[in-house]
C-alpha cells in the first residue's frame, strides 16, 4: 500500500511541475521586446528619471557603484543616496562627491523609528525627496550591466503607448507603473555560487513567466522601477510596515497587474550583484528574504506553496521508489519528463536573460532545493525578526 501511495504522490508532484515548467518556457520563449527596444532606440525627450539606493555602511560598495551611474547614457536624472545610520564614512565620501557631482543627492536617515524597519524607512525618505516621477531602484553593492540601464528601464516603463497609432490614442493610454528587472550574482568558483546563481536564475524565470501569463507577483530591489505619484497615492509601504522586510517584493505582490507591470530581459538593462561567500550570510540573507512570503495574496502562497512541496515530494518519493524496488524504466521514465520541461524551462530562461548557468549540474543544483526548501522555509515562516544589515 505504501508503495502506491508514493507513486500517487509522486505523478502528482511530476506532472504539477512540468505544468508550471513547460507553461512558463512556452511564455519566456514567445516573448520579445519590440517596444521595449523601440523605445530604447527612438527616446528624444525621455522623462527624467530618480535612481534611488539605501546605504548602510557600503562605502567601499559606493566607490565602485557611483562611477557606473555617473556614466549612463541618459539625458535627466538625479542619484538619490540614503545614508543609512553608517559608520564607515559613508556619509564623509558622499557629501565629498557631492562637491563634483551636482545631480547627487544625499539623504540622512540618522535613526530608525521603532515601529518600521531601516530599510523601508531609508527607502521612504529616499523616495520623498526624489525630484522626478520616474524611480529606479538598486543596491550599494550592486552594479549596471551596461551605460544604458537608466534608459531601458525607464523605455519599459514608457513600453504601453507603443501599440498606438495616433498621438491621441498614445495619451490616451495608461503607462506602466512597474517594470521588473533582472539582477544576476556575478560568477564565482564553488558550489555556493553555482547554487546561488541556479536559485537567483529558478526565482527569476517564475516572476517573469508568471508576470507575462498576467499575474505578477514579486520583483527585486536589486532592479526594479516605479511611479514616485503611484507610490505616494498608495500610501508606499503603509499596509505591511510592520514586515521587517518586503520593501520590493511585497509592494509589488500588493499593488502590480498585468495592465501596470512591464518586464525588462535586456542585456543593457541587468544589474550585477555581489554574491554571499559562505552558506552561513546566505542562509540569512535568504532567511530574511523569504520571510515575507507569507504576506503574498492567497492565491501567490499557494501556488508558490504547491510547487515547492511538490519539489520535496519528488525527491522523497523518488528515494522510496528506488527503495521500494519499483520497475526502473519507470522511475526513468519519471525523471525524463520532469527533468525535460525544467531543463527547457531554464535553458530558456539562461539564454533570454544572456545569464550561463552550468545545466550539467542540474540534478545536483535541484536537489539542493530540497534542503533549501526544508531548512529555509522553516526558518523563514516561524522568523519573526528579520533585519536589514
Amino acid at each position: 500500500m505504501w508503495l502506491w501511495i508514493f507513486w500517487v504522490c509522486w505523478i502528482i508532484a511530476i506532472f504539477y511541475q512540468s505544468a508550471i515548467y513547460y507553461y512558463g518556457y512556452r511564455l519566456l520563449n514567445r516573448h520579445e521586446e519590440d517596444e521595449a527596444t523601440y523605445v530604447l532606440k527612438n527616446q528624444s525627450l525621455p522623462e527624467p528619471v530618480s535612481v534611488i539606493v539605501c546605504a548602510h555602511n557600503e562605502k567601499e560598495n559606493l566607490m565602485r557603484l557611483l562611477p557606473a551611474l555617473y556614466a549612463q547614457n541618459y539625458k535627466r536624472f538625479e542619484i538619490v543616496i540614503v545614508n543609512d545610520r553608517s559608520t564607515d564614512g559613508t556619509l564623509d565620501y558622499l557629501l565629498q562627491e557631492k562637491k563634483r557631482h551636482p545631480h547627487l543627492k544625499v539623504v540622512w536617515a540618522r535613526f530608525r523609528p521603532n515601529h518600521i524597519s531601516g530599510k523601508k524607512y531609508a527607502l521612504t525618505l529616499g523616495i520623498r525627496a526624489a525630484t522626478y516621477d520616474k524611480l529606479l531602484l538598486t543596491d550599494a553593492d550592486c552594479l549596471p550591466s551596461s551605460r544604458d540601464w537608466i534608459r531601458g528601464m525607464s523605455a519599459a516603463l514608457d513600453s504601453a503607448a507603443l501599440s498606438s497609432v495616433t498621438l491621441e490614442e498614445t495619451n490616451s493610454r495608461k503607462k506602466k507603473l512597474f517594470v521588473l528587472g533582472y539582477s544576476p550574482y556575478e560568477k564565482h568558483k564553488g558550489l555556493l555560487n553555482s547554487f546561488i546563481r541556479y536559485e537567483t536564475l529558478h526565482t527569476a524565470a517564475l516572476y517573469f513567466s508568471a508576470a507575462l501569463a498576467g499575474h505578477p507577483y514579486m520583483g527585486v530591489g536589486r532592479n526594479l522601477a516605479y511611479r514616485k505619484s503611484f507610490f505616494m497615492q498608495k500610501k508606499g509601504f503603509f499596509k505591511h510596515i510592520q514586515v521587517m522586510g518586503g520593501d520590493d517584493d511585497l509592494f509589488v505582490n500588493e499593488h502590480a497587474m498585468h495592465s501596470n507591470t512591464a518586464i525588462s530581459l535586456d542585456e543593457r538593462t541587468k544589474v550585477y550583484s555581489s554574491p554571499k561567500k559562505t552558506w552561513k550570510e546566505y542562509y540569512r540573507q535568504k532567511t530574511r528574504h523569504l520571510s515575507v512570503g507569507k504576506y503574498y495574496k492567497s492565491f501567490d502562497k499557494k501556488w508558490l506553496g504547491a510547487l515547492s512541496f511538490s519539489h520535496i515530494i519528488f525527491w522523497l518519493g523518488l528515494l522510496g521508489l528506488i527503495g521500494g524496488g519499483s520497475e526502473p524504466y519507470l522511475i526513468v521514465s519519471g525523471l525524463i519528463v520532469k527533468g525535460f520541461c525544467q531543463f527547457l524551462f531554464l535553458k530558456t530562461a539562461s539564454r533570454k536573460l544572456n545569464d550561463p548557468i552550468n545545466l550539467a549540474l542540474l540534478p545536483i543544483l535541484d536537489f539542493l532545493f530540497v534542503i533549501y526548501y526544508v531548512v529555509l522555509g522553516v526558518s523563514a515562516i516561524s522568523s519573526n525578526n528579520t533585519r536589514w544589515n
